[in-house]
């Protein structure tokens, strides 16, 4: 009884309930030999289903991923610096800590871990920009930063890089501080399905990275059990839209010539 129950709210969910919409649609379609709208409802539901009902998405996000496994620690050699990329959190005064987290945040915490058993003399903290709604412009990597230092989680310097627009210019500035103070290796911390392109970038820029990855999304590389069937969910769906980002985002990196 808790289980269906628990399947009725399921189906009131935004991606189930157009998915239970569209399936609908199509066996009307098909019951009145409707067959051109059909190809529209239906398409619609085969997409929605790809996406959001089996485990595609896991797939695809463990094809980037698996590309990156993770690195142990034991024979990691010690590096002049941490880079730990953004886009995992922005400043908030809304939150005690100053600080709210996005998923991703596992980078935060793999260069702190990276900083206390050794590995790296310094953390360098990327991250965009937040403007908030007085007109003030704030830094991810600047909140990061402080949160490091107030909350005393780490015992080596953490420096802020600012404002960054995107990878690339995370990238140009390491490089840049790589050169201006002879690093010769620089552990590289991301999520394992944007590795890829932050790897080639950071290496196109001439900064000597190492990879850390981290944040695996996909069921293969977590160990979990997969699920061939669930009811549409938004889960699939992001990871789907990070799979997505992230291709598009190798090739739009590529004909800018950044990798």
């Amino acid at each position: 009884m808790i289980s269906l129950l628990k399947s009725c709210v399921d189906l009131l969910e935004p991606p189930a309930f157009i998915w239970l919409v569209l399936l609908l649609q199509s066996a009307w379609h098909i019951r009145r030999r409707r067959w051109r709208p059909l190809w529209v409802t239906g398409s619609a539901w085969l997409l929605l289903t790809l996406t959001a009902a089996l485990p595609v998405p896991h797939y695809l996000m463990a094809s980037l991923e698996k590309e990156w496994p993770p690195v142990d620690l034991a024979t990691l050699p010690e590096c002049d610096a941490i880079m730990v990329l953004g886009g995992v959190s922005e400043p908030s005064s809304k939150e005690p800590a100053g600080i709210h987290f996005f998923g991703g945040s596992d980078r935060l915490f793999t260069a702190l871990t990276l900083a206390r058993t050794g590995k790296g003399r310094q953390i360098i903290v990327g991250g965009g920009r937040v403007k908030t709604d007085d007109g003030r412009e704030l830094y991810e990597a600047d909140s990061v930063r402080d949160w490091f230092t107030q909350w005393s989680l780490t015992t080596v310097p953490v420096q802020s890089l600012g404002g960054c627009a995107d990878t690339h210019d995370e990238a140009v500035k390491v490089a840049a501080l790589a050169k201006q103070n002879g690093w010769k290796n620089i552990a590289l911390v991301t999520s394992a399905a944007h590795m890829r392109r932050t790897h080639a970038v950071f290496s196109k820029a001439g900064a000597p990275v190492i990879a850390v990855p981290c944040d695996y999304e996909s069921a293969p590389m977590r160990g979990r059990k997969i699920t061939w069937f669930s009811l549409p969910n938004a889960t699939h769906l992001l990871l789907f839209e990070m799979w997505m980002h992230e291709v598009i985002g190798w090739w739009g990196y590529k004909l800018r010539g950044w990798i």
